[in-house]
């Protein structure tokens, strides 16, 4: 236990973060080259990149390009235990492009440390955030947070390596406590074993009360899902009866369009029925007008036959009338000459005597 406190106290002291750091303590050598160039030769369409060399002749074609030692600091604060407990984070970031990390990312020379930091922001973030929340079980009160400290540097330094990314990260982690601001932790042990089994206590009532708030909750959520169960059924059921109806109206619309079809054929039938009867009519009026001039024509020819036999008639009356005169002049100019042969042997006898 004395062991315990002493540890806890050298923690809050900062008295176990020494420079001479051992072999056995885990330490990160990084391996910057503060005067790291990379030349880039560019003649027409040949490129090539390199490593600037000791013994280096600068040329008109030569273009150099710095990779410094850039610092970068990360902030963050977190609470624990319901705002009981503040931890500060300070992480100090130290990294230098490589050069095979700038093959990879040539387009980006003239702002490669630029690019680094908006490319691994997000990640770095992420491996801070997954440590402290190993944090949340209380456990570093009595071992502190040096183990914490270096497991964050060393995530940090491992990511950036993989990447090609020589890193060297401090972190320091420092706590306070919001109730009890003069309370050092180790120095007044009681006080914060006090606290701790305070906290404890009001964390086991505070997780009875967010046991019941969850069953309240849950109950609440099993009624809204029960609303919107029976609402998907009310939506489903309308959902049916407008399909039903839908159903009915394109059985509707069917219907009207075959009966419009229906009448349409009926009315193109009687059109064409009545096309016929007027067709047949007009044939039979130009048969009944044929008829009557024909009619027309027979009588006609009739009349003119009669008129011809008439006038034939009349002729041949007349014929026969002048035949008879001329038979009655022949025959009274026979008798006539008849008389006079009579009369002639008469008077020839009385001349002689």
């Amino acid at each position: 236990m004395n062991n315990s406190l002493s540890e806890l106290d050298a923690w809050l002291t900062g008295s176990d973060l020494q420079d001479d750091v051992g072999p056995d303590d885990g330490y990160w050598l990084a391996g910057f080259d503060a005067d790291r160039q990379v030349v880039l030769v560019k003649l027409g369409p040949y490129q090539k990149l390199y490593l600037r060399p000791k013994q280096f002749t600068r040329r008109f074609y030569h273009t150099l390009y710095s990779l410094p030692v850039e610092s970068w600091s990360f902030r963050r604060q977190i609470k624990l235990f319901e705002d009981f407990c503040t931890l500060d984070l300070a992480l100090d970031l130290r990294f230098q492009a490589t050069f095979d990390y700038v093959l990879k990312n040539a387009e980006l020379l003239p702002d490669i440390n630029a690019h680094i930091r908006s490319v691994y922001a997000a990640l770095v973030d992420d491996a801070v955030n997954l440590e402290l929340q190993g944090l949340a079980d209380g456990a570093w009160l009595n071992t502190g947070l040096a183990d914490a400290e270096k497991r964050i540097a060393q995530r940090i330094n491992e990511l950036l390596s993989k990447q090609q990314i020589q890193c060297l990260a401090v972190c320091t982690l420092s706590a306070g406590f919001a109730e009890f601001p003069d309370v050092q932790l180790g120095r007044d042990a009681v006080y914060v074993n006090v606290l701790k089994k305070t906290f404890e206590l009001n964390q086991t009532k505070n997780l009875e009360l967010s046991r019941q708030q969850r069953l309240i909750e849950e109950e609440e959520i099993h009624e809204k899902r029960q609303q919107l169960e029976h609402l998907r059924r009310m939506i489903d059921l309308e959902q049916q009866m407008q399909a039903l109806e839908a159903e009915k109206q394109r059985r509707l619309a069917e219907d009207r369009f075959e009966q419009l079809a229906q009448q349409l054929a009926i009315e193109k039938r009687l059109h064409a029925e009545q096309l016929q009867h007027d067709t047949e009519l007009q044939e039979m009026r130009f048969e009944s007008e044929l008829i009557s001039q024909e009619k027309r024509q027979a009588r006609q020819r009739i009349a003119e036959s009669r008129q011809l036999s008439d006038q034939l008639a009349h002729r041949a009356l007349l014929h026969e009338q002048e035949v008879l005169a001329e038979l009655r002049m022949r025959q009274r100019a026979q008798t006539l000459m008849q008389e006079h042969d009579l009369a002639e042997p008469t008077g020839g006898e009385h001349g002689e005597a």
